[in-house]
């Protein structure tokens, strides 16, 4: 049942990302570079830290990094972007993020598997959801985070 979910949910990430056809290539005019660099955001989440300041830098517009500081936790890793991050457009992204916090009870590893949108006055909405596995109690806990930010 696990593997025909994942099946489902891929073949439906993929549709949706093809589905999105711009203009610029249809009139086969040269595709603009992705204009911001780095998002900071609001993190609101179930995973540590449970509140936080999220600075991500965007190295491409497939790849970028990102490190979250809470009250209580930091956290640190990857992310990739499916397809590449686009204006106004919905974008898939998955990661690693690796971190430490009070309610994790210690370090924890985080899968995130998520949509955003970035739009066209660069404010980022971004949820995503997916295993974590705390380190000091080895067991899997379900994670989820939103974010709330602007692009520069």
């Amino acid at each position: 049942m696990k593997t025909a979910f994942s099946i489902i949910f891929l073949l439906l990430i993929s549709i949706v990302a093809n589905a999105q056809t711009d203009s610029t290539t249809v009139n086969q005019i040269p595709k603009k570079s992705l204009e911001v660099k780095s998002i900071l955001s609001l993190k609101l989440g179930i995973t540590d830290p449970l509140v936080a300041i999220s600075y991500e830098r965007l190295f491409s517009d497939k790849f970028g990094a990102e490190v979250a500081v809470g009250v209580l936790g930091i956290s640190i890793g990857p992310k990739f972007y499916i397809p590449s991050i686009r204006p106004n457009k919905v974008n898939f992204h998955t990661g690693l993020i690796v971190g430490s916090g009070y309610f994790a009870q210690g370090m924890y590893t985080y899968l995130p598997i998520g949509i955003n949108r970035l739009t066209r006055n660069n404010f980022m909405l971004s949820f995503d959801l997916g295993p974590q596995y705390l380190v000091d109690g080895e067991e899997f806990l379900p994670g989820m985070s939103f974010k709330i930010g602007k692009a520069f």
